[in-house]
């Protein structure tokens, strides 16, 4: 998407404003990237697939500050917006209300199809605000191609 008036992430087709790292390429990464910070991906449903990928790193192979499993939302915010440059806090209540949860309960399993999708949206949503797709900038189908290219799928339950 090319109108100026969209938020960034959403120019993007990275609606989770992933930053850009030497060296790093993404599957569904564009050919050339026209931000200087952010990933441009070809496609939202690449740059969904780019969040959920990052989130399932987080669980299976990052630590919390404590050094325990990255389990709850906070400890998932806390790596994906530092509070160098945002209110982590305020961001992590955002994400546990929007899924019904605390923002400490360690209860988030990232390879749970619901649970991810849920995760997703909210920082999409968090993100680049609400869109216009009853507060949603993308389709349901365009959501569950992004989570099948991570390997998120409904009904299936993968990783450790």
């Amino acid at each position: 998407m090319s109108n100026p008036y969209l938020p960034r992430g959403i120019r993007n087709s990275n609606p989770g404003n992933i930053d850009r790292v030497a060296g790093v390429r993404w599957q569904g990464q564009a050919a050339v990237q026209k931000d200087s910070r952010f990933i441009t991906f070809i496609d939202p449903a690449w740059g969904i697939r780019a969040i959920a990928r990052v989130l399932i790193t987080y669980q299976d192979k990052r630590r919390a500050a404590d050094g325990s499993r990255i389990d709850t939302i906070r400890e998932i915010i806390e790596r994906w917006a530092p509070p160098v440059e945002n209110n982590t806090d305020a961001y992590a209540k955002r994400v546990a209300s929007a899924m019904g949860i605390g923002p400490d309960d360690e209860t988030v399993d990232v390879y749970d199809y619901a649970t991810m999708k849920a995760l997703v949206l909210a920082i999409i949503k968090h993100e680049n605000g609400p869109g216009p797709r009853n507060g949603q900038w993308y389709s349901d189908q365009i959501i569950t191609d992004g989570l099948a290219r991570a390997g998120i799928v409904s009904g299936v339950r993968h990783g450790s």
